[in-house]
């Protein structure tokens, strides 16, 4: 890999080094919090072998001070999160790779700089996690990539089979999947879509639906984008759950107005206003992100 990476540098391929801080304060309704991630991100490109890594450290002030832990609960891994760390094979139509990767399903993702209000939407949380396998994908002239994988799901800890598409057009874009946990019997299609109705709105839906055991769901988040393009993106999110047995923890509807503001190409400021129902009641929240980052170019070579 060290032979792979200078000689990317040397100018024989292609190397990026990046990352990004984010102060995450909020509101939840009753408790004030405050926590923030830490990444740093490596991408390499050396003839048909590249490479990614992305590693997170995730923290909180308030309401206790401390390193957030993940699964698997195994030393460095489950401190330090490993998004992405693995390296693959490309050719014109087809890639192969290996570690841990994230299968390109799903609207949204980690980082808060990727998205569109400072809060993910609830379907995410039930989402697959980092696959430690491997996966093959092929691309289909300027249409789809479709991509299988399989391995072992680090954060719901089973094994997965999952399969996905993504495209990008000036029309829409689809980032979706479905995977298989069948040592559980859970089963789900994720769904990420984006529509470019006109230049000053996008329109987006995320969602995840399927079977948990015998227990059927369903949550869906619409998203309205408005002046995607500039610095201030006012935006909009109404969210509905079917979840009759309580399997994903979502709530049966939430609503949230705010958007981001980004100056630069390295600095974004996300702010949410957000109502739940849960049982009876709506519960109010406000919620915030501050971005220092730097990411990878859209169109790198």
């Amino acid at each position: 890999m060290l032979l792979w990476i200078v000689s990317a540098l040397a100018g024989d391929g292609y190397f990026f080094a990046g990352g990004g801080l984010a102060a995450r304060p909020g509101w939840d309704g009753t408790d004030f919090t405050l926590g923030g991630e830490l990444e740093g991100d490596l991408r390499f490109q050396a003839g048909m072998v590249g490479g990614r890594f992305d590693l997170d450290i995730t923290a909180t002030a308030l309401p206790t001070l401390g390193l957030v832990t993940f699964a698997p609960d195994v030393p460095v891994i489950d401190t330090l999160r490993p998004e992405w760390a693995m390296l693959e094979a490309t050719g014109e139509t087809w890639a192969a790779r290996g570690g841990i990767i994230n299968p390109a399903f799903g609207l949204e993702d980690w980082d808060d700089w990727a998205l569109y209000l400072p809060t993910h939407g609830q379907y995410f949380a039930y989402t697959p996690g980092r696959l430690a396998g491997s996966e093959f994908a092929w691309t289909f002239g300027d249409g789809p990539t479709v991509a299988i994988g399989g391995g072992y799901d680090m954060d719901w800890e089973q094994p997965i089979v999952e399969a996905n598409i993504t495209w990008e057009s000036d029309a829409f874009a689809t980032y979706s999947g479905i995977a298989a946990y069948p040592a559980h019997g859970r089963y789900g299609a994720v769904l990420g879509a984006e529509v470019y109705p006109a230049e000053f709105v996008t329109l987006a839906l995320g969602g995840m639906a399927g079977v948990d055991g015998t227990s059927p769901y369903a949550d869906v988040s619409i998203y309205g984008v408005f002046l995607p393009a500039g610095i201030v993106n006012p935006t909009v999110r109404v969210e509905g759950a079917f979840d009759p047995d309580g399997v994903t923890g979502a709530v049966p509807f939430a609503a949230s107005v705010g958007g981001a503001v980004a100056p630069t190409d390295w600095l974004k400021f996300l702010v949410e206003g957000k109502a739940s129902l849960v049982g009876p009641d709506v519960v109010p929240g406000v919620y915030a992100s501050l971005c220092v980052y730097r990411v990878e170019p859209p169109e790198a070579e």
